[in-house]
């Protein structure tokens, strides 16, 4: 509810106009505070909250002019109305410099007040309704930015689950071949058994083979977990191992599906952030690809990430040899709700992007190539070490 009570100083140094005028002016506004002087009138002012101003232009100390010049420099948007014996010219323009909006000649009528008085008064009305709608739409843009942070929150945690299905996925085919293994080496034991033939060297070796498939087995379940142990916290950290871990937990299921992942390691850089948010911004990238072989059916497939740095900026580069994205539509992709996949909802690149550019401080644009499609990510650096020698085994 807009309050419509108006305080409205007075400033007069006839007494008997000071008077008469004051109880005038009651009859239109709540409130009315009274000065006889420029200095009084000024401190007033700087002690009540004031919306209006009536002032002559001749009065002690301090002249009504000066009082507003001061004013001004404090308020620029109240309403002064100016009171004078004399319709002088100059002082006409210097009231009007300074943003007077009416200037009446005594005696003052009350015919020539009220319109004045009513369009100063609906001036602050509409400043009140003004400034509460801003606050109200501030309010609303706060609250809305919070929803809209929550919601992108939300698309972090549901991409991060997608991905812990298609790293499932990826763990069930591993898992297939060390089982189906172990399921022959039982049934050969079995067998073996029956015909009595079982020695000591052959249950050492089948203890062997069974240990290795149980160890690989181990170790798929344990890089699985790794990628998805919960650590909310930003650190810092380097992105050559991450990509490595990825890259080599992918590299042998990818293959199966006549998929060769490539890497090119001109260097390494470290990034400020949430390392499972760049494992998704990696993952999200490379499923990318594999779709785009999917729809193509392409043979000789392969995804190629090179890691450089150049001055303050980390690069990474992923690309396929897939068919490319449609040039009519590369400039969408990383839209909210834009797909081209059949029940896709658009969250994949979009997130990619906002990790990117939000969490990472960094950008991410795609291009086409002679073979397929490129996505560049750009990151500015914190700390770069430009001349850090890696010694790596793969």
């Amino acid at each position: 509810m807009i309050d419509t009570k108006i305080k409205l100083l007075y400033v007069e140094d006839h007494l008997d106009t000071q008077q008469i005028f004051g109880e005038i002016l009651a009859l239109f506004v709540e409130d009315v505070l009274i000065a006889s002087n420029g200095e009084d009138a000024l401190e007033l002012f700087l002690q009540h909250p004031v919306d209006i101003i009536i002032t002559d232009i001749q009065i002690p100390i301090m002249s009504g002019l000066e009082m507003i010049q001061e004013v001004r420099k404090i308020n620029q948007d109240i309403p002064i109305i100016i009171t004078s014996a004399f319709n002088e010219k100059d002082l006409l323009f210097k009231a009007i410099d300074l943003g007077v909006g009416h200037y009446l000649t005594k005696p003052i009528l009350v015919d020539k007040l009220q319109p004045c008085l009513e369009k100063a008064i609906k001036h602050v009305i509409e400043a009140r309704k003004a400034l509460e709608y801003n606050k109200y739409l501030a309010k609303r843009v706060q609250e809305e930015k919070i929803l809209r942070e929550a919601k992108e929150q939300l698309l972090i945690e549901q991409n991060k689950y997608v991905k812990i299905g298609h790293m499932l996925g990826v763990v069930a085919h591993q898992w297939k071949q060390p089982l189906h293994y172990l399921n022959l080496l039982i049934e050969d034991i079995g067998l073996e058994s029956e015909y009595g033939t079982v020695d000591k060297d052959y249950i050492s070796t089948c203890v062997k083979k069974g240990t290795d498939k149980i160890n690989f087995l181990s170790q798929t379940m344990d890089n699985f977990l790794g990628f998805y142990k919960s650590n909310p916290d930003a650190y810092s950290f380097r992105v050559r191992p991450v990509v490595e871990e990825i890259v080599g937990f992918l590299s042998k299921p990818y293959a199966t599906l006549g998929i060769q992942i490539n890497t090119d390691y001109k260097g390494d850089f470290q990034l400020y952030g949430i390392e499972n948010e760049f494992q998704q911004i990696i993952l999200n990238l490379v499923n990318n690809a594999k779709e785009a072989f999917e729809r193509a059916m392409k043979d000789n497939a392969s995804i190629h990430i090179e890691i450089s740095s150049a001055e303050a900026l980390g690069i990474i580069k992923i690309s396929d040899n897939a068919t490319g994205v449609p040039e009519n539509i590369i400039d969408k992709i990383f839209d909210r709700d834009y797909t081209t996949k059949e029940n896709g909802n658009g969250i994949g690149l979009h997130l990619v992007n906002k990790l990117i550019s939000k969490k990472l401080n960094g950008s991410v644009k795609v291009e086409n190539t002679l073979d397929g499609a490129l996505f560049i990510m750009s990151f500015k650096l914190q700390s770069l070490k430009e001349k850090d020698e890696y010694t790596y085994s793969r």
